[in-house]
């Protein structure tokens, strides 16, 4: 695979400090409607990209960021690709390239295949594949 499938952003993640409160943000203000709700993750599906909010809690405990002061990213770009070889290859091209990653890729128990890495701005970028349905939880209505 060449690097031509990370030409386009599929997702946007937004890190917030209480779920509850961006949701109702962003589907009462802005008429945005939920797709997907999991524990500490919620989904908008817009135009051409997923506007995702993920709580800050949830993704320092998720990705072992370390604790103490708020550093690090305050937003995620992702690019989902077809398959785990495909985010497997784009791994191994980008660290060829010296990307630093946070980590090699992995699956992740909300059933994404996923490798992470920051730009020189700390910014978060994510390149997955989903390796079963998405994990989802019923909305409180």
């Amino acid at each position: 695979m060449s690097l031509a499938g990370l030409k386009g952003i599929t997702d946007v993640a937004l890190f917030v400090s209480d779920l509850q409160r961006a949701i109702a943000f962003y589907r009462d203000k802005l008429d945005l409607e939920l797709k997907r709700l999991d524990s500490g993750f919620a989904e908008f599906w817009m135009e051409g990209t997923i506007l995702a909010l993920w709580e800050e809690t949830d993704v320092r405990r998720a990705l072992a960021f370390a604790e103490g002061p708020r550093r690090g990213p305050h937003a995620m770009l992702a690019i989902r690709l077809d398959s785990t070889v495909a985010v497997d290859d784009a791994y191994g091209h980008l660290a060829a390239r010296g990307v630093v990653f946070r980590s090699p890729p992995r699956t992740y128990p909300w059933h994404a295949h996923a490798a992470y890495f920051s730009d020189p701005d700390d910014n978060l970028w994510e390149l997955y594949c989903w390796v079963g349905p998405p994990r989802t939880v019923r909305r409180r209505e």
